[in-house]
């Protein structure tokens, strides 16, 4: 789940209330987990050198704990104090004064001084690791001066960054203004939630490999029971998530009880994408797929897939007409992949927004059909499912200046029409509305920079489908579609690299990625 800053405040206090727990404690608590999650990973070389910078809050105070279990576990640590002339908080002073004692006992192990004496020194950082505990989510303005040239210095000088939470200068619920400056972290360890801007794609090179640290946190009841009338739910797709929503495989079960499923794809331009998208789609657990496509594709899908079932098109160009009552016993529809934005394939999808009321997925070329003629989004059938990527959705729903303001108009989107959005891209948006007031906001956290190449949305499509069929839950079948399809984007890389990563290399690994979530629930 994603909480905002007065969201974890809340947390804060509840969990030091009901505990019960001091804040001082926690802190304790706080910095003991982020240290031993670096060592649990092996993460810093005992012949590397470690440089803690604290600021004047609790943040700061995290990183002195962090530097007493150093000096406890025998590992030499450098406190770099960046208080300057700002107060310390309570916390911090403790933490401090714990510190100086065990500086006392073993001066060889504690090494403290402040950010002014510190750079007039020599040092050789670029083997060395930074620990950066500036500033954490209590931040509200940008960094200025003294602060401001830490932070350039931290970036200027060392090669392997860790924040403790976040990254000193990141705001966690709203984007920094222009040229306001903040430390660029290779890793940033967060405590209980993710927070939100770490999963936008402008902070990515901010932020780095970002890892949620369990602290104990008690979530508010109101949050449990997602009640939260003027708030967007934002929550993430992860492991945990994903296995919950695998449908359950009834033993005695056969084709016709992982359903059927229509696929509306290709053209004589672009036949690849019917393929690609009936394979993930059967791939997915479809019981049986129908592919309605242009004479061409229809040819070749027979020798390339011989398990779809076919249905030409009469046209030789691209998709006109769809004879719905010769399809019996129809579980989920797809429409879109490579069919081009013919006047004659227009004709089909308002044939199909007449004719069936039943959720379905809209991809591509259906999605630059409707935005071309916004009057047909009323139409969608409720609990639709739409893919667009940021230019896609653009289109349908106006340009907005910023990521941030896009998703405010995706929840608005989705809400209006009452459909699943799906925004595709780095760390993809799912937007599910509920009760048509309210709309709940899924970030994904798999897939990787390889999977922006031709055909993978294609894939994407398919697969939601073939899972749309066999759960008839649209929901379900968004947030496990686009997790699945991440996953076997990133299994692939095991064999291929970013830049020779193809669609039909994501396509071959879903087996995998279904394994993955299987293993993951035993």
């Amino acid at each position: 789940m994603i909480l905002t800053v007065p969201q974890i405040r809340e947390s804060e206090r509840l969990t030091m209330a009901e505990e019960p727990i001091s804040s001082l404690l926690l802190m304790e608590r706080a910095g003991t987990t982020f240290y031993y999650q670096l060592e649990d990973e092996h993460f810093i070389d005992e012949a590397q050198a470690v440089y803690i910078f604290c600021g004047p809050g609790n943040n700061g105070g995290d990183g002195l704990v962090v530097a007493r279990l150093f000096a406890q576990n025998e590992r030499y640590v450098h406190v770099v104090n960046c208080s300057f002339d700002k107060k310390n908080t309570d916390e911090f002073r403790a933490n401090f004064d714990r510190l100086q004692q065990w500086r006392q006992e073993r001066p060889d192990l504690v090494e403290i001084s402040d950010f002014q004496f510190f750079i007039k020194q020599q040092h050789d950082l670029t083997q060395s690791v930074c620990i950066d505990a500036v500033f954490g989510i209590g931040l509200t303005r940008p960094v200025e001066g003294d602060f401001a040239t830490v932070v350039d210095f931290i970036n200027d000088s060392f090669p392997t960054v860790v924040a403790v939470d976040v990254p000193s200068g990141l705001w966690p619920d709203s984007p920094l203004p222009d040229n306001a400056v903040c430390v660029r972290a290779t890793h940033t360890y967060t405590f209980q939630y993710m927070k939100w801007e770490f999963l936008l794609p402008m902070n990515r090179d901010v932020v780095g490999e970002v890892k949620v640290l369990d602290i104990g946190l008690r979530l508010p009841e109101a949050l449990k029971r997602r009640v939260m009338p003027d708030e967007t739910a934002v929550r993430v797709v992860d492991a945990d998530v994903a296995a919950a929503l695998r449908p359950h495989i009834d033993r005695c079960a056969h084709k016709g009880t992982f359903g059927h499923a229509l696929l509306i794809a290709g053209s004589r331009r672009m036949p690849g994408a019917a393929l690609l998208s009936a394979t993930a789609a059967l791939r997915g657990g479809c019981g049986k797929l129908t592919v309605h496509t242009t004479p061409n594709v229809a040819a070749a899908l027979p020798i390339a897939l011989p398990e779809a079932i076919i249905n030409a098109d009469s046209c030789d160009e691209c998709v006109t007409t769809c004879h719905w009552e010769d399809l019996d016993g129809l579980n989920a529809i797809a429409i879109g992949p490579g069919i081009g934005q013919a006047a004659k394939t227009e004709a089909l999808l308002k044939d199909l927004l007449s004719e069936v009321h039943s959720p379905t997925l809209f991809d591509a070329d259906a999605l630059n059909l409707l935005a071309a003629n916004k009057t047909l989004l009323a139409d969608l059938p409720p609990r639709s499912i739409l893919t667009p990527h940021p230019k896609e959705f653009d289109r349908l729903a106006g340009a907005s200046p910023t990521h941030t303001d896009r998703l405010q108009r995706l929840c608005q989107f989705a809400c209006q029409y009452n459909v699943i959005v799906v925004l595709k891209g780095h760390n993809s948006v799912i937007a599910v509305p509920r009760d048509g007031q309210r709309c709940d906001l899924f970030i994904n956290t798999t897939g990787n920079p390889g999977m922006g190449t031709a055909g993978s949305g294609d894939v994407l499509t398919g697969l939601m489908l073939g899972l749309l069929a066999r759960t008839r839950q649209p929901e379900a079948a968004a947030l496990l579609g686009t997790y699945i399809h991440g996953l076997a984007g990133d299994i692939a890389l095991e064999t291929e690299s970013e830049e020779s990563l193809v669609a039909s290399d994501i396509t071959r690994h879903i087996g995998r990625a279904f394994k993955y979530i299987e293993t993951y629930l035993q």
